[in-house]
């Protein structure tokens, strides 16, 4: 999929925090390719999630640079911030079975995460800072999707700490006119995405010859969006959001 170029990130320095993990990593390669982009720096915990692998060719690019650190680090992510001019923010716990049995450790990162990065950009005066959510933030949708303006009613911790990051990021914009904007895609697949995620999880173990454990009685439904495409719209609001 071609990389729009035209002169909105000339020059631009960009941190993409969580840019070893699925979406992130898909999202730096892309970047890469932009002729304006002066530099990206990939901020990663390298947790169970992320793979400094994922990145691959990314690592051939002159201007690719990496740091091992959680956003959690003020000190880290204030040295970093000041240096860039633009923050794509994707680092987050993610997994929504594991939020049932570990729900402080996604509040931490998620929300007090967002704010430690969102503190920075409001310091240092960054051009955009574009916040990377879910539409698991609406809750259950009977039908259709749901609209930018639509209530929040998440119904199970990730989905809930991912909103109040949203809630976070855009208390900037409001208070401190920090340039947040907020992306809150569908459920992705693609390449490199963790096994435990519901395509590759299923997959592999119908591969293998095992069962696979459907919730109620299968009558669930979900939306898919390739990775790529994603990354696509996420690129558009960077530019132009």
């Amino acid at each position: 999929m071609p990389t729009h170029q035209n002169d909105d990130l000339a020059g631009a320095r960009v941190l993409v925090t969580g840019g070893a993990g699925f979406i992130g990593s898909h999202f730096v390669k892309r970047i890469l390719r932009s002729a304006g982009i002066a530099r990206v720096t990939v901020l990663d915990a390298l947790t169970y999630a992320g793979h400094i692998e994922n990145l691959g060719e990314a690592f051939l690019s002159p201007k690719l640079a990496f740091a091992h650190g959680n956003i959690l680090d003020a000190d880290l992510v204030d040295e970093l911030v000041r240096d860039h001019t633009a923050i794509v923010h994707f680092a987050a716990e993610s997994h929504v079975d594991r939020s049932f049995f570990a729900a402080g450790a996604f509040v931490s990162t998620n929300v007090l995460g967002t704010q430690t990065l969102a503190d920075a950009a409001m310091r240092h005066g960054v051009d955009k800072f574009v916040h990377v959510s879910t539409d698991e933030v609406y809750g259950p949708l009977p039908e259709g999707s749901a609209s930018e303006d639509a209530p929040l009613r998440p119904t199970v911790p990730y989905a809930a700490s991912k909103a109040a990051s949203d809630l976070v990021a855009l208390s900037y914009f409001h208070t401190y006119n920090v340039p947040v904007c907020v992306t809150r895609s569908s459920n992705n697949y693609g390449p490199y995405q963790h096994p435990e995620k519901i395509i590759p999880l299923f997959a592999t173990r119908l591969l293998r010859g095992k069962q696979v454990t459907l919730h109620g009685q299968g009558q669930h439904v979900r939306n898919w969006l390739h990775v790529e495409d994603n990354c696509a719209g996420i690129e558009l609001v960077l530019r132009g959001g």
